[in-house]
């Protein structure tokens, strides 16, 4: 039996809790994997493609990775959870637009040249004209994917098909 009939096969038997949580896992770490490992090949393509695209958009759009304001510490928070939604590939893309993993806006001017630097950018992204469209893209790749998270549970516990 091929690797794929096997998936198949075991995509029609609940699973137990851990392993139902590791696939969840799998789907946060690459959009689409859960749903792969789940013998879901077509929606894991599909979702795929719709998350990553949607990302990279985003990013190509000049969209903000959002960062911890002081000033607004929910609201910012919240978009940091949006933003994570999409896996390590966030933690990718702040590495190449920051320079480095950052989080949260100095809550002053600071001295520092590296977190004025990144401030800066973070600035410069939000001056784009394009800007308030790559932020949604980003946004709504990584909002989706947290909701296809609860797809892959429900699969994998077969309380869906």
């Amino acid at each position: 039996m091929s690797g794929a009939q096997a998936r198949s096969a075991g995509a029609n038997v609940a699973v137990g809790n851990e392993k139902a949580l590791l696939y969840v896992l799998a789907g946060w770490l690459l959009p689409g994997l859960g749903h792969w490992l789940l013998g879901k090949t077509r929606r894991a393509v599909i979702f795929a493609v719709l998350i990553l695209g949607s990302f990279g958009l985003g990013l190509a759009h000049d969209g903000r990775l959002a960062l911890r304001d002081p000033k607004q510490p929910f609201l910012s928070s919240l978009q940091i959870v949006a933003n994570l939604g999409v896996g390590p590939l966030d933690l990718v893309a702040r590495g190449m637009v920051y320079g480095g993993l950052s989080f949260t806006l100095p809550a002053h001017r600071m001295s520092d040249s590296d977190a004025a630097r990144r401030e800066e950018i973070y600035r410069d992204r939000t001056r784009s004209a394009l800007s308030n469209y790559g932020t949604a893209y980003i946004w709504t790749a990584g909002l989706m994917n947290l909701l296809l998270l609860f797809d892959v549970w429900d699969i994998a516990r077969r309380k869906k098909a």
